[in-house]
């Protein structure tokens, strides 16, 4: 990890990023989105992101390597909720694993802590014992699960809600 760098992501992390997640889309259910992304429909949802606001999104690099990427975004899209947010993270199989997801999101906790989000949440499409796993050691409880909420590669998919109080001390152990 000697070589790990997290940054919030710039345009020039767009194609990496886009990759990883297509690689998601077209072999896993882990997300729902069904078609590949095109570049501009990333470049659109990276656009989203800034460093001064909770709504933000880092990237890891091992060297040159893009490792993964985790984000915060609007729970919902009414304003009441705007001291919660939904968290995602996507590491790439080579680096599964070893830790990453837990520094990412942890840095990302300490990023966003100044905006006043109180809670975050993930949902987790069943079975995924590493995610499971990951948020478990992070600290998120398991509230609740969708059942058969969503469909892809033929198939009903239960999606488990798992949810953290913030905020907290982030330090690694």
């Amino acid at each position: 990890m000697k070589n790990l760098k997290i940054k919030n992501l710039s345009n020039k992390d767009i194609k990496g990023v886009n990759k990883l997640y297509n690689k998601y889309i077209s072999e896993t259910a882990f997300t729902f989105d069904i078609k590949e992304k095109s570049y501009e429909e990333k470049k659109e949802w990276a656009n989203s992101f800034t460093k001064d606001s909770p709504y933000q999104c880092l990237v890891a690099y091992d060297g040159n390597n893009l490792i993964g990427f985790v984000s915060s975004r609007p729970f919902r899209e009414k304003e009441a909720y705007f001291s919660s947010v939904e968290t995602s993270v996507y590491i790439d199989k080579d680096y599964i694993g070893n830790g990453y997801g837990k520094i990412l999101l942890d840095e990302l906790f300490k990023r966003i802590d100044r905006f006043g989000v109180l809670r975050a949440y993930a949902f987790i499409t069943k079975p995924n014992e590493m995610s499971e796993k990951l948020h478990n050691s992070m600290g998120f409880n398991h509230i609740g699960t969708l059942n058969k909420v969503g469909k892809k590669f033929e198939k009903y998919w239960d999606v488990g809600v798992f949810e953290l109080h913030l905020p907290i001390k982030w330090l690694l152990l």
